[in-house]
């Protein structure tokens, strides 16, 4: 029904979750549909090599970048959050040139500015075709989000895209 309604974009969840998630999305992303198909992912190579094996249209590379999350999840700093999405980006553009990419900033408005702008501006030279803006705490206001949408536009290519994830919390 989604498909002949003329949605361009269905995101279904990561394949890591299970087995048969991976499953029914090999199922999904072989029905013949005019809609692409997009799953979410951690920015890692296993990841990502699992999600390209499903039959998806593209990906949308997560990466904690507060420093809630830099601390308690995966310990890495700004720079090496860029080395490793160099890696994956580069993996993907090189071997899956067709697969459309998101890059998104998990924890986006708990992050500092100047590190946000550092990541967007990397990942859009790496040739991303959108930046993903995540409140997935459901923080930030529309004043806010306008904000650093704005400046977002300004350090990112202009065929790079903007997309928001947000909650109400």
């Amino acid at each position: 029904a989604l498909d002949a309604f003329g949605v361009e974009f269905i995101e279904v969840t990561t394949p890591m979750v299970s087995k048969q998630t991976q499953a029914d999305i090999r199922l999904l992303t072989g029905l013949g549909l005019k809609a692409k198909f997009l799953t979410h992912v951690r920015c890692h190579m296993e990841d990502v090599q699992r999600a390209v094996d499903t039959g998806v249209d593209g990906l949308d590379l997560l990466f904690g970048t507060s420093s809630f999350l830099r601390e308690f999840s995966h310990g890495k700093n700004i720079s090496q959050i860029i080395d490793a999405a160099g890696e994956v980006i580069g993996w993907i553009k090189d071997n899956h040139p067709q697969i459309q990419i998101r890059f998104s900033a998990e924890d986006t408005f708990r992050s500092e500015e100047n590190d946000l702008m550092a990541v967007y501006k990397a990942v859009s030279d790496m040739g991303v075709h959108r930046v993903g803006l995540a409140d997935t705490v459901g923080v930030a206001t529309p004043r806010q989000v306008y904000t650093l949408v704005r400046e977002v536009r300004k350090v990112i290519h202009a065929e790079c895209g903007i997309e928001f994830h947000g909650h109400n919390d």
